[in-house]
Order: C-alpha cells, then sequence, then structure tokens
C-alpha cells in the first residue's frame, strides 16, 4: 500500500479542504512489531469535523481506511474543522510592548 490509496480512501469518505499524509515507513524499518505495516502521519481538514470532539474524528479517519487497516501498522492523525485550521495558520498579531516609566 501507498499514501496514494491512502489519500483516495480519506478524499472518498471525508472530501477534506485540505490534506497531507506523510510515509514515514522508512525510518520504522526493521522495528519488531511492524509486521511490515506502514507507519502514516495523516493532516486532515474537513467540514465533517465541525462540532465532534478528536475520537470522534479519529472515529471517521479509521473507518475511511478500514478497506487498508491489515497494511497500516501506525497511524498518527491530525484532524481539523476548517474554521480550526484557519485559526491555526493565521499569523498572530503582536502585541505592542508597553513601556513602563519608574519614577
Amino acid at each position: 500500500m501507498n499514501k496514494e490509496i491512502l489519500g483516495n480512501l480519506l478524499r472518498d469518505a471525508l472530501n477534506p479542504e485540505f490534506l497531507e499524509i506523510n510515509d514515514r515507513t522508512e525510518s520504522h524499518s526493521g522495528h519488531a512489531s511492524s509486521g511490515g505495516g506502514g507507519h502514516y502521519e495523516v493532516r486532515i481538514v474537513s467540514g465533517r469535523f465541525a462540532g465532534l470532539p478528536p475520537l470522534a474524528r479519529h472515529r471517521l479517519v479509521n473507518t475511511a481506511t478500514d478497506p487498508v487497516r491489515q497494511e497500516i501498522h501506525a497511524l498518527s492523525i491530525k484532524a481539523y474543522s476548517p474554521e480550526e485550521f484557519s485559526a491555526q495558520t493565521q499569523p498572530k498579531t503582536q502585541r505592542p510592548a508597553i513601556a513602563l516609566n519608574v519614577l
């Protein structure tokens, strides 16, 4: 399995506005308990996540990847609603420094 297949499953099920998949399998090769399965990190933004707690979001992602579950050893999930992702990626405005004059 590769990240393209994983991406297609997630796009079909969750219609994400943003999807990033990193295949970390190479860094875990020879890992005793990997069983040959892949190690993936997913960062996904979907309107389907709005109002849902993290566990419910992870369940949606896991359900979408069920067809290839046997080929995945580890799946790290960062799932955001569009509003959360937008707030996270907006540059933080800096507060002006406050000068204190002590006499």
